[in-house]
């Protein structure tokens, strides 16, 4: 008897699919808000068009920008500063998801979203 194991990562809680995030930032959705937590300066260099700038470290002193009635995308670099953002989003009752993935910006206007 022969079985190969394959690992699958379990996707952590909030997490959503690459797929589904490439969909959403090519054309965002009325009813959706697509929120970049990296700094100012790295959005600068390239961000996804249409998202809103809110770095993770202000998150909790502006809530008052982002709309409880929308789903809300929250994207970084490489997941860590969105999946920090998603909790804190989470506890204040926002309908929320982030993306665990790198977004490497070519500073061209596109993007590329990977696997770490």
């Amino acid at each position: 008897l022969n079985t190969t194991m394959a690992y699958v990562p379990k996707p952590r809680p909030g997490e959503m699919p690459i797929d589904e995030f490439k969909k959403i930032a090519a054309a965002i959705p009325a009813d959706v808000l697509v929120v970049d937590v990296r700094t100012q300066d790295e959005a600068n260099a390239g961000m996804i068009k249409g998202a809103k700038v809110l770095p993770d470290e202000e998150l909790l002193d502006r809530l008052i920008e982002i709309p409880k009635d929308k789903q809300i995308v929250t994207y970084c670099n490489s997941g860590v500063q969105a999946e920090m953002a998603y909790h804190k989003l989470k506890e204040k009752g926002y309908k929320v998801k982030f993306l665990n993935a790198n977004v490497v910006f070519d500073g061209k206007g596109n993007y590329t979203v990977e696997k770490p």
